[in-house]
């Protein structure tokens, strides 16, 4: 069992907010802490009451955790915009996530630390590592924003500006009844010509109890399906609903909907990206899995369409230093296949305690790969008899997208063969174009960046066509 955060790993994955391990758009689990006053705190309470919620997860020998406190972006946002302030919307918090640190690292007074964090900080300090191990802390600084619906974004190390710009897009209840989607938990994949299961995440946003809602999947004017949901959801209580089954064929945008009249129509509709699976052809292909120290709480099987097991491995060995388990695999033409992937503690493969992977290679190209996940992570692959569609497709393999969610500038980063023109598509949920450009690249590595600051909060789809080549993201604007 795991018993506390790892200090080595948290300093190798400082820098971006990419990686941390609790996704975007889901529900921050409620904490309780005291801070260094003796004044007890309650996620819950303070959420009930309003207040849009900012946590700054640090620890008192993290140089860029120290560089950011000294831009005071977090206490201004609260000196302006918290309690005994006119707006009285905001609270912000400092968690110290290392269980080591003491008072005299937070006092300044040891060599554990980058300085002074009590003097000036107008906000509540935290000594609390478990807050850090419930919010899944991968790297220090973490800065999460949670609204009143309790949904948790990282924002990142965000000036006051866009701190508090980023709270406008927040959900709160309202009197009376209020059915809202919110946001899809990253892209969906299924084997071409298999169905699908499309989910919404259905919440009550009202303050009288949810018990009903017609849900609707469309790609464009196109009506999938729509299902009559019935149940009993307090407020904002989350329930997965089916709504339709789909088959993919390549990647889609869905458009999930309310079509149910209630009391606010702004927060009905939400959109799923849905993919083909990556198809590989029929012949050897090689799994690669690399635990972290806890091998033993990780295992994985390999299912057919006919959900039978056809290969499977784990638990492992707990080890400081974990070597490279290789399983070569001969698989069939023109089947779908699932791999599930366990973590029986809850906090995958990666990265708190070794930056343990799993990953399928085919023809030494990377096909599929993961390790950041909780008690379970499911990838679906197809084989056919030609050469691998995603393999072979350097742009899609090598493209990076960064920061995402982003408040506008967005780095691109891939690689290609050959210099090309590529076209650059953004298009909204409903799949309008809302930015095209074209961009004239080189070969090799490339990076660019390019601005969706003209854009509203939301998410769009991003698709760059290289000719020969073409790849799509999903990318969040939260300003």
């Amino acid at each position: 069992m795991k018993k506390s955060l790892l200090v080595a790993a948290s300093v190798a994955l400082l820098g971006g907010p990419a990686l941390a391990q609790l996704p975007d758009n889901t529900i921050c689990p409620d904490w309780t802490g005291t801070d260094l006053n003796g004044n007890v705190h309650n996620l819950y309470s303070l959420l009930d009451s309003g207040y849009t919620v900012f946590i700054d997860v640090s620890a008192t020998w993290c140089g860029p955790c120290w560089s950011y406190h000294n831009t005071h972006a977090l206490k201004n946002l609260y000196d302006t915009y918290g309690p005994g302030t006119a707006e009285n919307a905001v609270r912000v918090f400092f968690v110290e996530g290392d269980g080591s640190t003491t008072l005299a690292d937070l006092q300044g007074n040891t060599g554990q630390t980058q300085g002074d964090w009590i003097e000036g900080t107008s906000y509540p300090i935290i000594d609390n590592a478990s807050i850090a191990n419930l919010l899944e802390i991968t790297y220090f600084p973490t800065i999460y924003k949670v609204c009143p619906n309790r949904v948790i974004t990282e924002v990142g190390q965000m000036p006051t500006t866009q701190l508090w710009n980023s709270v406008g897009s927040c959900q709160e209840a309202m009197a009376g009844t209020d059915a809202g989607l919110l946001p899809s938990l990253g892209s969906l994949t299924g084997c071409a010509g298999s169905d699908v299961g499309l989910t919404a995440r259905l919440q009550n946003l009202g303050t009288q109890p949810l018990t009903s809602a017609t849900i609707q999947a469309r790609i464009g004017s196109n009506v999938l399906g729509s299902t009559n949901w019935t149940g009993s959801l307090d407020t904002y209580e989350v329930e997965e609903v089916t709504v339709a089954n789909f088959s993919p064929t390549g990647t889609s945008n869905v458009t999930l909907e309310i079509t149910t009249t209630d009391g606010n129509a702004a927060n009905n509709t939400t959109s799923q990206l849905v993919t083909a699976a990556t198809a590989i052809s029929g012949i050897n292909a090689t799994f690669k899995v690399k635990c972290d120290q806890y091998g033993s709480e990780t295992s994985w099987k390999l299912f057919n369409s006919d959900n039978a097991v056809v290969h499977q491995g784990g638990p492992y060995s707990n080890s400081t230093n974990q070597t490279e388990n290789v399983y070569t695999w001969t698989l069939d033409d023109l089947e779908c296949y699932r791999l599930e992937v366990y973590d029986v503690y809850g906090d995958g493969m990666c990265c708190n305690y070794g930056q343990g992977y799993f990953k399928l290679e085919w023809n030494g190209f990377t096909v599929l790969q993961g390790g950041q996940f909780g008690a379970s992570t499911t990838k679906n692959f197809s084989t056919n008899d030609a050469v691998a569609s995603v393999a072979g497709n350097e742009l899609e393999r090598t493209l990076n997208v960064y920061p995402n969610p982003t408040s506008g500038l967005v780095n691109l980063e891939y690689n290609l063969e050959q210099g090309t023109a590529m076209k650059v598509l953004v298009t909204d949920v409903l799949g309008k174009v809302v930015m095209e450009q074209t961009l004239h690249v080189a070969t090799g590595l490339q990076r660019e960046s390019i601005d969706l600051g003209n854009l509203g909060n939301g998410m769009y789809l991003l698709k760059l066509d290289a000719g020969k080549y073409q790849a799509t993201r999903t990318v969040t604007v939260n300003k």
